[in-house]
């Protein structure tokens, strides 16, 4: 989208909110702005529910709505709102939080109602590919196309389809298998693909069906129930290619006795570790994940889905690649839709599914608004683009003088003239690979129109969903509160040094130590005698052996310490095994933390002093920050007036 395009619909969906559009009872003006009595009772029973701690009345609530109300005022008054990251971040998320409201229910009901009844059965196609790609000009696509046609007709006049699909499809594996495809059910082909190979009757050859590859002709042979997943084990032994025949026998010869094995009741798991040829299987008994028709090949899944109980074991078959027998450890059915529920919706609405989806939410949208293209105009942009824009050096002021005219229409005032578009396009134009130009202009006007019209249904959210247009808006508070808070009181706080310790030291009786224990934390290795070393607390305590001369008696080396003191103070509560020796000299119970062995020595009290700011910093600097926050506020309930209508602020009342 261009910058200018979405610029305008930022300043669009932004007044949505804030220029008074909902007629609601006014309960306070702050400044300029009006707060509706809708707006505070929301955000009053939010923050005071039934699960909230510190419930408020509303008269309680509304000074600290007014404070937060006041900064949310002074950073819109100070442009924070318009900043690029402001704009970057408060776009990010309306677009995140608009998606649920702008997806088509019904649509998407439809799709996963849709695939859910596809799901039900699997169909058996062939197919022939004429591959193309978006580098074909219109003329070369009709061209195709009528190349398709020829070779379905063929077809219809009785050629056999696999005969004419090795002869003429672009698909490799037609070489090998004359398109056919075997039996696939929903979500693993293209959608165009698979809605064509479901519509279609047993028998039927369709009319060229055009996917990302390019037009494919498919018959369909057969239709049947759906054999859901299966979860087997398997042992394989590879042949590759060009194996020497003694290798091939033996091999033959090596599976056959595994299998014998089997029946003699040996366990699949630990033979699949012994022999298996897939090791990654192999490692845990030859299991693989659940899967789906069309999802092996055809070999092993007709071997897979014949086995009928748990437990079954296939006979020794051979495929391509080798070798392999088969055990089935469970299989499933399709499950109800309310079963399937979750996967339809991730698998439903995405690729060329969710393309399909947003085609159809789009034409909706263009019949709302009454959309109407100047197909002549646009087809004037075919001569006015040129081949210069795969370089970035298209020049689009030089050939036209219908900048002015309309290339579509909507109601609402929503239409859009020629050189906005033309304007879009020389906004992206860059070095690109080349493809014809109507094709590049054909996708470029398209994306151009989704994104502006969804952006217009976009900006209409607000005063569609008062839910949306809250949750809006205290997003867009709340993003204004951060960064307004991070530059006038957080960052201020920690940055200014000299403030800080100017507020401490104008409130050191608030920073006191109480009344404390110090006492000797005595940590051994645990190999140590400790016993030996408790009975020298007295002696610890008085000072009288220190860890050198401990280490030195009771440590194995002169160089390694296995015994260290530590002097630890406590505030009455904070060390139960402290607070739990009564006099100097006490000595507690040995315990055991982190690999070592300790015990605490009373060594007596230290009586109540002043804390160093470097030893209550956080807490200090959090009040600094409240004291900065504080003074701040009053500035702003001085500059900007406070009415409140106090017959209104009666009437909120506390929802439960």
């Amino acid at each position: 989208m261009s910058k200018k395009l979405r610029s305008i619909l930022v300043v669009m969906v932004i007044s949505l909110f804030f220029n008074g559009i909902f007629a609601q009872d006014i309960l306070m003006t702050i400044g300029d702005k009006e707060i509706s009595v809708d707006e505070f009772e929301r955000i009053y029973n939010k923050n005071n529910n039934s699960i909230t701690d510190n419930q408020q009345t509303p008269e309680e609530y509304l000074e600290l709505f007014i404070n937060f109300k006041l900064k949310v005022l002074e950073a819109e008054n100070l442009g924070m709102d318009t900043t690029k990251k402001f704009l970057r971040e408060f776009n990010s998320y309306k677009e995140q939080l608009a998606q649920p409201y702008l997806t088509d229910e019904e649509t998407k009901e439809y799709l996963m109602k849709q695939a859910y009844e596809r799901m039900k059965y699997d169909v058996h196609v062939s197919h022939i590919l004429l591959g193309m790609g978006s580098q074909l000009s219109p003329e070369d696509t009709l061209i195709r196309y009528n190349r398709a046609m020829d070779i379905r007709q063929r077809i219809i006049d009785g050629e056999d389809f696999a005969t004419v699909a090795k002869a003429t499809s672009d698909d490799p594996g037609a070489r090998i298998n004359g398109g056919d495809l075997g039996y696939f059910t929903v979500f693993q082909m293209l959608y165009p693909f698979e809605s064509a190979a479901y519509e279609l009757e047993d028998g039927e050859v369709s009319m060229p069906v055009r996917t990302l590859h390019g037009y494919h002709i498919i018959k369909k042979h057969d239709t049947r129930p759906a054999v859901g997943q299966v979860k087997v084990a398997h042992i394989f032994l590879a042949v590759p290619e060009g194996s020497s025949h003694e290798e091939q026998v033996k091999a033959r010869s090596d599976i056959m006795a595994i299998r014998d094995s089997i029946d003699r009741r040996a366990d699949f798991g630990a033979l699949a570790k012994r022999h298996s040829d897939d090791k990654n299987s192999a490692a845990n008994g030859g299991e693989l994940p659940w899967f789906g028709t069309s999802r092996m090949i055809k070999e092993f899944e007709n071997a897979a889905f014949s086995l009928e109980k748990p437990g079954d074991v296939s006979r020794a078959f051979r495929s391509y690649y080798g070798w392999h027998i088969v055990k089935l450890i469970d299989k499933k059915e399709v499950g109800t839709y309310e079963e399937m529920e979750s996967e339809l919706q991730s698998k439903a609405l995405k690729g060329d599914r969710e393309r399909v989806r947003r085609k159809i939410q789009l034409d909706k949208l263009k019949e709302k608004y009454n959309y109407e293209l100047n197909s002549e105009l646009y087809k004037k942009l075919y001569t006015l683009v040129d081949s210069s824009i795969f370089f970035g050096e298209w020049d689009p002021y030089k050939n036209t003088n219908q900048f002015e005219d309309y290339l579509f229409t909507m109601d609402g005032g929503f239409s859009v003239t020629l050189g906005r578009f033309v304007a879009y396009l020389d906004s992206i134009q860059k070095r690109r690979g080349k493809i014809p130009v109507e094709n590049f202009v054909d996708i470029m006007f398209n994306r151009f129109t989704e994104e502006y019209i969804m952006n217009i249904e976009m900006a209409s959210l607000p005063e569609r969903f008062p839910e949306y247009r809250y949750i809006l808006q205290e997003y867009h508070d709340g993003i204004l509160l951060f960064d307004l808070m991070n530059e006038k009181v957080w960052n201020k706080a920690v940055q200014d040094t000299a403030g800080l310790e100017k507020f401490f030291n104008s409130h050191r009786d608030d920073y006191m130590w109480s009344e404390r224990t110090e006492a000797i934390l005595v940590s051994c290795d645990s190999a140590t005698d400790v016993e030996a070393i408790r009975k020298k607390s007295r002696k610890i305590e008085a000072g009288r052996w220190d860890e050198k001369k401990l280490n030195k008696k009771f440590c194995d080396s002169d160089t390694l310490k296995c015994i260290t003191l530590d002097t630890i103070l406590a505030e009455p509560g904070e060390n139960e095994l402290l607070d739990a020796l009564q006099n100097d000299g006490d000595t507690g119970e040995i315990f055991s933390e982190e690999g070592k062995l300790k015990f605490m020595i009373r060594k007596g009290t230290v009586a109540p002093m002043h804390k160093q700011l470097d030893e209550v910093r956080g807490q200090a600097t959090s009040d600094y920050q409240d004291d900065i926050e504080k003074q701040w506020i009053k500035k702003l309930r001085e500059k900007y007036k406070v009415v409140v209508n106090e017959e209104l602020l009666s009437k909120v009342e506390r929802k439960s």
